[in-house]
C-alpha cells in the first residue's frame, strides 16, 4: 500500500517533483562545504579556563564534549588545563574543570536534584562556577516541556540564593540529527510524522525558555554550537510555521553523539564561551 501511494503521489507530481528532489540535493551537498570553525582566540580561551575552578554535571554527550576539549590540549600542550573527576582535590588558587555523571538519563529531575546535592555537599566552597547539561534523551515529542523547565529553573534559582560566591552558567540541551532528503520528504507527504523532528521541537522549546528566562546571564549555547557550520548557516527545518534546528549530519555517527569533527566543534565553542563569561565575572 505505501509503495503504491508513493508511485501515485510522482505520478500526480511529475516535473514538478523532480525539480523539487533537485533542490534537495543541491541543498545537501551545499551544507556538507564544512571547514574547520575552531576560534582564533582558542589557545587564551583555553588559559582563561585553566585559572578558574568550574563544575561541569553532564552525561554522555557532556563526555563527547570533554573528550574534545581533551583534544583541543593535546594541540596545546603548554596550557595546564587539569579535567577530573569532581571528588578530586581542589585548592584554593588551583584551576580546574571538576565534572561528574548526574543523575539519570530519560529522568532530568534526577539530574537536577544530584547536581544540587553536589553542590551543597561537596563542592560548596571549592568551585567558582558551575553548569548542568541536559541530554538530548531527557526530552522527546511527549515531554511536558513547562514541567522540565520548571524543575530546572526551580533548582538553579535555588543553589544561586545558596551559594551567592558560585557563577551559575546555563546551557541549551543538545539536539539530534534530523534527517532529510527526498526519501523523509515523501515520508512526510504521504502522512506519516517525523519523529526526530517532533522530538527536536520539544528540545528547541526548551532551549528558548533557557534563553529567555537567563538573557542576563552567561549561557552555553551547545545548541547552536551543533547547529551552525561553518559558513554560519543554520541546520534547520520547518514544521506548522516555525523553525528549528538540529544537529549538523556531520558531526555525528549514530545521530546523536559527537564524532571526532563534532567534538573539536563543540568543545571550541563550548570553551571559547565559558571563557567570555569567566571574563565577565572573574
Amino acid at each position: 500500500m505505501e509503495r503504491r501511494g508513493i508511485i501515485d503521489v510522482m505520478r500526480l507530481s511529475g516535473p514538478l517533483l523532480v525539480i523539487m528532489l533537485l533542490v534537495f540535493n543541491g541543498c545537501t551537498s551545499s551544507n556538507q562545504e564544512e571547514a574547520s570553525n575552531v576560534p582564533q582566540t582558542l589557545e587564551q580561551d583555553l588559559q582563561t579556563l585553566a585559572g578558574a575552578r568550574v563544575f561541569f554535571g553532564h552525561q554522555s554527550v557532556g563526555k563527547n564534549i570533554l573528550e574534545g576539549i581533551a583534544g583541543l590540549l593535546r594541540d596545546h600542550p603548554g596550557i595546564d588545563l587539569r579535567i577530573a573527576d569532581y571528588t578530586s582535590e581542589v585548592g584554593q588558587s588551583e584551576g580546574c574543570l571538576l565534572h561528574a555523571a548526574v543523575g539519570r538519563n530519560t529522568e532530568p529531575l534526577s539530574k537536577c536534584v544530584d547536581f544540587g546535592r553536589i553542590i551543597d555537599e561537596e563542592l560548596a566552597g571549592r568551585i567558582d562556577y558551575a553548569l548542568l547539561k541536559f541530554c538530548y534523551i531527557d526530552i522527546n515529542r511527549d515531554s511536558d516541556v513547562a514541567k522540565v523547565f520548571g524543575d530546572y529553573k526551580r533548582t538553579m534559582d535555588d543553589l544561586i540564593a545558596r551559594h551567592p560566591e558560585v557563577t551559575f552558567i546555563h546551557t541549551t540541551m543538545p539536539l539530534r540529527h534530523s534527517p532529510g532528503g527526498p526519501s523523509i520528504w515523501l515520508r512526510e507527504l504521504l502522512g506519516r510524522p517525523n519523529k526526530s523532528k517532533l522530538d527536536n521541537i520539544k528540545r528547541n522549546q526548551f532551549n528558548q525558555m533557557l534563553r529567555s528566562n537567563y538573557s542576563d546571564s552567561g549561557i552555553v549555547d551547545i545548541a547552536a554550537s551543533e547547529s551552525t557550520h561553518a559558513n554560519g548557516k543554520r541546520e534547520s527545518f520547518k514544521m506548522d510555521g516555525g523553525t528549528y534546528y538540529s544537529l549538523i549530519g556531520d558531526y555525528t555517527d549514530d545521530g546523536g553523539h559527537l564524532n571526532d569533527r563534532g567534538r573539536t566543534r563543540v568543545a571550541s565553542a563550548f570553551v571559547q564561551e565559558i571563557a567570555d563569561i569567566i571574563r565577565a565575572h572573574p
